[in-house]
């Protein structure tokens, strides 16, 4: 009996593994602020990018910090359609940067759980750009916290704490400010650089995008795709402006990662860095369920599963792709389900549901009678 009992609850419990769920562990995205005036900003003007700032807990000079953030800055800001001109140009773009050092008292207990959600949002609805309604809904769904007060044990200790603060100006030739964006976070992390391109792109994602535009990306050796997976992908939890969710390539679900020939979901291996850079920097994520489900974007059910597409020129010969990325979600966060490389019929399939979700997007923030 004790044995047909011990065999009933593995089951049970492999089942559970195995279906889909929306995770428990929320990505804690930085505090995000953009405001502009009523001035058209066009996706295919020309830049000037200034880069400054100090780190204050360091000493010296402080230029290949700058170098690495506008590297990063130009990086996503091409992506929108903009190019880079420090000789002729239609708008100034500055980037000012700051860390601080603040040590924290850090305390830690242990609840018990109850059904108790609290919704918190920065962004006022109907205020929220178009552009940014993809990251809008997932910093939304991130707010939406569960708490519970029946402590247990606490502790408490010192730490270490940094306060990053990154604030992006654009102004015209005549020093108009035109638009602003700013975030400020606190961590553990002295070094700003970590992470650096989550951050900047979802401050960025509520600048306008030349969606005809599309990304360049190396392509992954046939002979040297398990050695990029050890590098960028091994243990590696990455997070996406568009989710609320971290994201693991790993196919088991218990957490720890295979080899390479075991991730039998990644398709079409060449176009393996796109997949990685589809995931880190999307804006829009479609979620599962019907256009009927859709109504309610913050219903926490359709975020069990959600899927990722995008369009690169990928290589040396700038051949063009179509990927799409479906993730499936577990306790701990979305694993990698799927990648890989898509006709343009499959690929149109996906615009056509990122279109009509992004539309259900504007109403749902649309509150505000013209």
């Amino acid at each position: 009996m004790k044995k047909a009992f011990a065999s009933s609850c593995l089951l049970l419990a492999l089942l559970l593994v195995a279906c889909a769920t929306v995770p428990s562990v929320r990505v804690s995205h930085p505090w995000i602020r953009a405001l502009k005036t009523n001035q058209a900003i066009s996706p295919k003007g020309k830049l000037n990018i200034v880069i400054s700032g100090t780190t204050t807990p360091l000493l010296g000079d402080e230029q290949l910090t700058r170098d690495r953030l506008q590297s990063a800055l130009i990086q996503l800001i091409t992506r929108r359609g903009f190019t880079i001109d420090s000789a002729s140009y239609d708008y100034v773009m500055k980037l000012y940067y700051r860390t601080d050092r603040a040590d924290k008292i850090k305390c830690s207990s242990e609840y018990s759980l109850y059904d108790t959600q609290i919704f918190a949002n920065s962004a006022l609805a109907g205020t929220v750009s178009s552009h940014g309604l993809g990251v809008n809904v997932a910093r939304a769904i991130s707010a939406l916290s569960t708490f519970s007060y029946a402590k247990t044990t606490q502790s408490s200790e010192v730490t270490s704490s940094f306060t990053h603060t990154i604030a992006i100006e654009l102004t015209d030739t005549d020093g108009e400010l035109l638009w602003k964006g700013e975030s400020t976070w606190d961590t553990e992390d002295l070094n700003l650089l970590n992470r650096i391109i989550p951050t900047l792109q979802l401050i960025l994602s509520d600048l306008p995008k030349d969606e005809n535009f599309h990304p360049e990306i190396m392509e992954v050796k046939a002979s040297h795709a398990l050695n990029y997976y050890r590098l960028e992908c091994e243990d590696v939890w990455f997070t996406c402006p568009a989710l609320p969710y971290r994201i693991f390539f790993a196919e088991n679900w218990g957490g720890s990662s295979y080899d390479f020939e075991v991730l039998t979901n990644i398709k079409d291996k060449e176009a393996f860095a796109a997949y990685v850079d589809l995931i880190q920097t999307a804006e829009f994520a479609v979620p599962n369920g019907t256009e009927k489900e859709w109504i309610n974007p913050l219903n926490l059910a359709l975020w069990e599963k959600v899927t990722l597409g995008g369009q690169y020129y990928l290589g040396p010969t700038k051949m063009p792709i179509n990927i799409i990325v479906r993730l499936e979600g577990k306790p701990d966060g979305y694993y990698v389900r799927e990648c890989k490389l898509v006709s343009e019929e499959e690929y149109k399939e996906f615009q056509n549901k990122l279109a009509k979700w992004s539309q259900i997007l504007t109403d749902f923030y649309n509150v505000f009678e013209n």
